[in-house]
């Protein structure tokens, strides 16, 4: 009876580690897309730009999460998730504006929502506000962001 607990344990783990492994590899897999789609220069340049921001925002997550010891790869499945679903929702609700006003106002709450969710407290504020106040980007958003929390605030609004 012990061996067999101790063979489902490990076959648990083995299945854990496997789709933590998978998780891992597709967060590589879209980083990488983010990036060529980025360096395509037969993109519009406007999507250019966000996927450059998405690439950066993942690029920051497996950095960071790397050097801490309790973050997963599922945490970093979900957040990276998270900020595809958080980039995807601005950039569609920009598109159906009109007025500058209102599109400064949206672009104020998920700026906000990025900046109020931190996730490492990362205090290098150099590199995690890198977009923020880039006028170049319509992607004016914090780095250092839990982004299923920033997502759900800028939802509930």
């Amino acid at each position: 009876m012990k061996k067999l607990f101790i063979i489902l344990a490990l076959l648990c783990m083995s299945v854990l580690s496997t789709s933590a492994q998978e998780i891992y590899d597709e967060v590589r897999r879209i980083e990488k897309e983010a990036k060529a789609f980025a360096n395509d220069t037969k993109n519009n340049l406007e999507a250019r730009k966000i996927a450059t921001f998405k690439y950066d925002a993942i690029y920051y997550l497996i950095d960071k999460a790397s050097q801490e010891p309790l973050f997963s790869e599922y945490e970093l499945g979900v957040q990276t998730n998270a900020m595809i679903e958080f980039v995807n929702l601005f950039v569609s609700k920009l598109s159906t504006l009109k007025k500058n006003k209102d599109k400064d106002m949206l672009k104020a709450v998920f700026r906000t929502a990025t900046i109020n969710n931190s996730l490492f407290n990362d205090v290098d504020k150099e590199v995690i506000y890198s977009y923020v106040d880039n006028e170049n980007f319509i992607t004016q958003f914090s780095l250092d962001t839990d982004w299923p929390k920033a997502l759900a605030e800028v939802q509930s609004k």
